[in-house]
């Protein structure tokens, strides 16, 4: 039985260590017809991570602005380890303005101008403004060069596989590059922190009155939450996060939706932004991401594709009365987010069951494991336990132990040799009784034979 359970453990074990493992499938295969008219684009359930769409998911690419989510999330970092707080005053430094190009995005920060942490994410995020990543990056890092170095620490640390940043705010740079499956990561980190959705969720933002500036007002740049800077986009299930876009990039968006209690996070990167004959601009990042979403919310589902009243199988049972068998079944559930049209029954289950198990035997105890696939992709692996307990005849265990024992070859040494020493004694014994026998024998005869010698006579 001990072996039985070593043998369980490790099977628990190595359960653990695959569902610690990244659990993305690109169950999207069965959903025909999609495509999205961007360079890369990816859709993500945010609480699964399962894959609904991928396009050139791992190429690289420039991520523009969506840069400024990761200066986001290194800046939250900082104020959940205590280094920083949210109401916390930033004066903005000498390096403000360093690296920006004069048409980028901004909030007009002054040098010298004194904000909060959270006015100054409200600026990165919500106007996009380059100045304030520059301004946040000195304030947690020390300088720009530092912060920019922790940013691809962080970037290697969340796991991405294609990043690499030269700046805090997605100026052009050949060296500064990402893919869709990054930003994914970078995204997902940051929608841990409640102060980041909060923003990138707004409309708009007011920023204080400072000693440098008057009360400001700015309108989200996502056209998917607000009709202020780009009309008819407007996707209600939107909530958030960030645009992005130059010349080499393109228009690029990263947006999150939720319906019900649904979250899908698009990644839509590269568009180009063509006139309709009218002169009106099409603005893809926006109408490709939110029929991206759509698209996700219409035709996928969270579907269970095994339970404990899947059927496993028998093990037989030995060392009991009571039962020759236990029925398992399996432990847990295994459910997916997978496309509509997949039956349940287009599943692969494989079933590994120990041919016997010795009683007794308790009520889940493990009994093997069942995996779940399809189309070569593995959606989950559950133990089989035992649906009930068998107990142990000691008559049976005891009759067992024995046969154990002498089945053991020390053991069948040890009696060769016992059986040999007894052989052994057993001849000595005789030999030596023969012997002192014939010894006996002669000093009888000795003393029986008649005395020769006369008696002498005293004179």
């Amino acid at each position: 039985m001990k072996r039985f359970r070593f043998i369980s453990i490790f099977l628990a074990f190595a359960i653990l260590i695959s569902l610690m493992l990244p659990s993305a499938y690109a169950a999207s295969s069965s959903v025909k017809g999609m495509t999205v008219e961007a360079k890369a684009a990816l859709l993500q359930d945010l609480d699964s991570d399962t894959v609904l769409y991928a396009q050139k998911a791992d190429e690289k690419v420039y991520p523009a602005s969506l840069t400024k989510i990761m200066t986001a999330l290194l800046v939250l970092d900082a104020v959940d380890a205590g280094k920083l707080s949210l109401d916390q005053e930033v004066t903005a430094g000498g390096t403000t303005w360093n690296g920006l190009e004069s048409d980028t995005s901004s909030a007009n920060i002054q040098v010298g101008e004194k904000l909060t942490v959270e006015e100054l994410l409200k600026c990165l995020l919500i106007q996009s403004a380059g100045e304030a990543a520059n301004v946040l990056a000195a304030g947690v890092s020390g300088s720009i060069e530092n912060f920019v170095q922790d940013m691809n620490k962080k970037a290697e640390e969340l796991g991405c596989k294609g990043t690499h940043f030269v700046n805090t705010s997605g100026m052009p740079d050949p060296n500064h590059y990402t893919t869709c499956n990054d930003l994914y990561l970078m995204a997902k980190a940051a929608m841990q922190y409640d102060e980041f959705k909060e923003i990138v969720a707004s409309v708009d933002c007011r920023i204080g009155k400072t000693n440098k500036s008057e009360e400001r007002h700015y309108y989200n740049t996502n056209g998917l939450l607000s009709n202020m800077r780009y009309s008819g986009y407007v996707y209600s299930s939107c909530i958030g996060i960030k645009t992005g876009s130059t010349e080499d990039a393109g228009y690029c968006l990263l947006s999150a939706a939720q319906q019900d209690d649904k979250t899908l996070v698009a990644v839509v990167m590269g568009c180009e932004n063509p006139t309709d004959k009218a002169g009106n601009i099409k603005r893809l990042q926006f109408s490709e991401s939110s029929r991206l979403l759509q698209w996700g919310f219409d035709n996928f589902s969270e579907r269970t594709i095994l339970d404990s009243t899947f059927p496993a199988g028998d093990v037989k049972v030995t060392l009991s009365k009571e039962a020759d068998h236990v029925a398992a079944v399996p432990e847990g559930t295994v459910s997916a987010e997978l496309p509509n049209d997949i039956s349940i029954d287009d599943f692969d289950i494989a079933t590994d069951l120990y041919e016997s198990v010795a009683a007794p035997v308790k009520k889940g105890d493990v009994l093997g494991t069942m995996t779940v696939s399809l189309d070569g992709v593995e959606y989950g692996t559950v133990n089989l336990v035992a649906a009930n307990d068998v107990s142990q005849s000691v008559w049976l265990a005891r009759k067992a132990a024995v046969q154990n024992l002498f089945s053991k070859l020390w053991v069948k040494i040890l009696a060769v040799v016992i059986l040999v020493g007894i052989v052994y004694l057993v001849l000595r014994f005789k030999v030596f009784k023969r012997k002192r026998g014939s010894y006996g024998g002669s000093k009888r005869r000795s003393a029986g034979g008649g005395y020769r010698g006369g008696r002498r006579r005293r004179k």
